[in-house]
């Protein structure tokens, strides 16, 4: 693509966090978590796993922002999302945010596999079926994969100098 729609990093982290905060996105999700048909993940309550979903899911958009684009840009997404979430009293989604950020980042080789360990370790304190580690695995690396298409055909700005 030649040219690429400017979009403010504010407005886009804005649209995907009003879709990681609608009820069709946990619909999404609670279908998910069936279809696991895991006994440990069935027993976590939903709005745990809703936060833990919204934690992985931003820390992933924040990981593309980062590595597609410059520090001021990727700089203004995190403050956007932090403030967003301190705003909203979700400090917990934002602690959360970052403890994933840590387990991304403490592998050399594979950050998503360290985000599912650690998101089968604080939900289901391990216990999760390999084929529920599997699939989640798959479902990270589609997410992340769109955050990286979106920005094919967008160039993140920002009204900051």
């Amino acid at each position: 693509m030649l040219f690429k729609k400017r979009t403010d990093v504010v407005d886009y982290c804005s649209m995907n966090i009003s879709i990681l905060f609608s009820q069709e996105r946990e619909k999404v999700w609670l279908q998910l978590k069936k279809d696991c048909n895991d006994s440990s993940l069935n027993n976590v309550e939903n709005q745990k796993y809703y936060d833990h979903m919204r934690a992985v899911i931003l820390e992933l958009m924040h990981i593309a922002i980062t590595k597609k684009c410059k520090w001021q840009i990727s700089s203004d997404a995190r403050m956007f999302t932090m403030n967003y979430l301190n705003e909203h009293d979700l400090n917990s989604i934002e602690d959360l945010q970052d403890e994933y950020n840590k387990a991304f980042g403490s592998s050399y080789t594979d950050g998503i596999a360290s985000m599912i360990s650690l998101f089968n370790e604080l939900l289901t304190s391990s216990k999760m079926q390999e084929s529920t580690i599997e699939r989640f695995y798959a479902e990270f690396y589609t997410m992340i994969k769109i955050f990286f298409d979106n920005q094919k055909s967008i160039k993140l700005v920002t009204k900051n100098p």
